[in-house]
């Protein structure tokens, strides 16, 4: 007989594995078993509920239900009777379970590893001893939170869902707004002891096949243990060479309408349960430096908008640089008024204008990290602290300029204009290194430091597509469209280009070919 024992020594003993008895109406010997944590104990005991002596003849199947055979090597058979469950014998019994139960599952073979990942899935097993079999019902209730407002990329206007750790959830809110046949999905597990779920999801015949067959193919090679995010997955999905870049090559979004608005585009989505974000592949630094409120506004306001964001990119570039170019090499540049007033500010600081900005860049970016760590209630205080009262008290006593104060202010917030995140620590890294450029050789540094950023962009791909698109492929209907400027939604015949698959000409039918389609 088969020993209950031997499921608990496979699990480890846990607390929460309940067995059960089957009912006595049910006429089998056998047992249920299920973990209290991850299931819906209350469904699991009106399955389980004792039938009526008269219904349990009636609720029996007559004929004997195939079983799948066990793969030898996923792990452990077991053993009954002294002989290796190798396929289903029903000899003893040519019984099922009651009807309503059959149809709710699968009949599987006794095998304790495939047992052991279906109730850690949610699965309520019920194990009948005499067939050397079981039946899975999927009875999972996973502790999830509620959809709340995107607190990340929020926005002005447009919808307030945002993408939670349940991964059926996220995908309905993805049905929710396409419902149309051509939108994909494909399911895989990777992680050896997470077990992950994840979703494939694009547009067939808007999405590349190559970009999905390459995804595909790098998801299901993983060796790794497990998975905690999607960003995790996007690393492994890009090329080995780029994980060195600062630059993002993915992007990651919580907003359901904004992976939507990629999907449309021809992008692909990867999602993965656990995770409450979306990585959406390929990217171009234009998409990073869109939002959702560039949409939602009419053209001329979203324009403006975005023009805003990128001044923010270049003052969080330049800035740092321009101020040691000006104050140590290039005194020539601007008028002898506003230089004598950089100096009058400089009077009495110890060191040289690039040190003082080097130490002021990073306790800039010691209030960004202090900011994100610490909780929201202490977040401000923090801020105002370090900002406002270590940055005046040092001007007083003369270790930096008051200038100074105002560059790392522009700085600051040219950087908090920039809706990528990561893309924004890119930027400031890249903003040392024109600081390190103008301290030798001034201006001409600046764009000598500034070439050398570009020529690397332009190197950039993300899967196959060129970083700086639609501005290094010279789409020109991308670039009129959505790039620095957005068109107005009515301009329909500027269609994007950059993601999606080309189209090849249909070209116009002749008058007698087209008067026989008529």
């Amino acid at each position: 007989m088969f020993a209950k024992e031997d499921l608990q020594a496979a699990l480890g003993h846990p607390p929460d594995l309940i067995i059960r008895p089957l009912p006595d109406g049910y006429g089998l010997p056998g047992f249920a078993a299920f973990l209290s944590t991850v299931t819906d104990t209350a469904r699991i005991a009106q399955l389980l509920s004792p039938l009526p002596q008269s219904s349990d003849s009636e609720s029996r199947h007559t004929n004997d239900v195939p079983a799948k055979q066990s793969d030898p090597s996923s792990g452990g058979v077991l053993r009954i009777g002294g002989q290796e469950n190798k396929k289903v014998a029903g000899k003893e019994s040519n019984h099922d379970l009651p009807q309503h139960l059959s149809i709710l599952g699968n009949y599987y073979p006794l095998h304790l590893k495939k047992m052991s990942l279906q109730l850690f899935a949610g699965h309520c097993l019920l194990i009948l001893e005499e067939q050397n079999r079981y039946l899975a019902i999927d009875a999972a209730k996973w502790s999830q939170r509620s959809v709340m407002t995107p607190e990340i990329e929020s926005s002005l206007i447009g919808p307030r869902d945002s993408f939670v750790e349940h991964i059926e959830a996220n995908l309905s809110m993805i049905r929710f707004r396409i419902r149309h046949e051509h939108l994909t999905v494909e399911s895989l597990t990777i992680g050896e002891t997470t077990q992950s779920q994840v979703m494939i999801v694009y547009m067939k015949g808007l999405a590349k096949p190559h970009l999905i067959e390459q995804i595909r193919y790098r998801l299901s090679g993983i060796q790794e243990s497990g998975f905690l995010d999607t960003t995790q997955l996007g690393q492994i999905i890009l090329d080995r060479p780029k994980w060195l870049t600062p630059f993002p090559l993915m992007q990651s979004t919580e907003r359901p309408d904004k992976t939507v608005a990629s999907l449309l585009e021809g992008r692909i989505a990867v999602l993965m349960n656990t995770s409450p974000t979306a990585v959406i592949l390929p990217v171009t630094m234009t998409a990073l430096y869109q939002t959702a409120d560039d949409y939602y506004f009419p053209s001329l306001p979203g324009t403006f908008l975005r023009l805003i964001r990128f001044i923010g990119l270049l003052m969080t570039l330049y800035f740092p640089a321009l101020y040691v170019a000006v104050t140590s090499v290039n005194h020539d540049v601007l008028r002898i008024q506003f230089m004598i007033a950089i100096a009058a500010s400089r009077e009495g600081v110890p060191y040289p204008a690039f040190i003082e900005v080097i130490v002021m860049m990073i306790l800039l970016e010691l209030i960004n990290e202090a900011t994100v760590r610490l909780p929201k209630v202490i977040g401000g205080t923090a801020t105002i602290v370090g900002g406002l009262i270590i940055g005046t008290a040092a001007a007083q006593a003369h270790l930096i300029s008051n200038i100074m104060i105002v560059i790392t202010a522009a700085t600051a917030i040219g950087s908090y204009t920039i809706p990528n995140y990561m893309l924004g620590v890119a930027l400031r890294l890249c903003s040392y290194l024109l600081v390190v450029f103008s301290v030798f050789w001034g201006i001409y540094g600046m764009a000598v430091g500034s070439a050398l950023i570009l020529f690397y962009l332009c190197s950039l791909k993300s899967m196959d597509i060129p970083y700086l698109a639609p501005f290094s492929t010279f789409m020109y209907s991308d670039l009129l469209r959505d790039s620095l400027i957005r068109a107005p939604q009515a301009l329909s015949l500027l269609a994007s280009r950059t993601y999606k698959v080309k189209l090849k000409p249909s070209g116009r039918s002749p008058r007698k070919e087209g008067e026989k389609l008529l």
